[in-house]
């Protein structure tokens, strides 16, 4: 285990803004949302950057203040462009699928679950994760079907932080 320990580490090297930690998380969220075919595809991977800093947190939704969640927000717009470079590279690589959502004018995905090795999804070493994307789902009702907006609004916007048109 602290083999695993040391490679999660190396992983984030610089965290929330590497690769690595960005893709991690992305498909640990969309093992977890049971986002594995077309079908059940997650709606507009956009809600993924506001999304990344709560998933690998040791703290609660509740402990961050104003002024945090202000930043958190204020970084996500930067976020949108390295996730939208890594989706390319995930897809380019078969390890998830990207169709456009006519509707809302954007792209939705999910994980080619069977493209990615088994040992990856180990829930011990990803517990911290597993265990925020459970209550971000308790959170926000319909994350994976939910608009962008809508879930701004339950993130931050209730919480008085100043958002802007997304």
């Amino acid at each position: 285990m602290i083999s695993k320990e040391f490679a999660k580490k190396r992983l984030m090297f610089i965290q929330k803004e590497d690769y690595n930690y960005l893709t991690y998380n992305l498909i640990i969220l969309l093992n977890e949302l049971d986002c594995i075919a077309e079908n059940k595809s997650f709606n507009d991977f956009k809600k993924i950057s506001y999304l990344v800093d709560f998933i690998g947190s040791t703290r609660e939704l509740k402990d961050f203040s104003q002024n945090e969640l202000g930043s958190i927000y204020s970084k996500t717009h930067l976020k949108k462009k390295l996730i939208s470079h890594l989706l390319i590279v995930l897809k380019n690589k078969n390890y998830i699928g990207i169709s456009i959502n006519k509707t809302h004018l954007t792209f939705n995905i999910w994980l080619k679950k069977d493209n990615i090795p088994e040992s990856f999804f180990n829930r011990e070493l990803f517990k911290t994760e597993i265990e925020n994307i459970k209550k971000i789902k308790k959170e926000v009702r319909g994350l994976k079907r939910t608009t962008v907006k809508t879930m701004v609004d339950i993130l931050y916007t209730s919480k008085n932080v100043l958002t802007w048109e997304i």
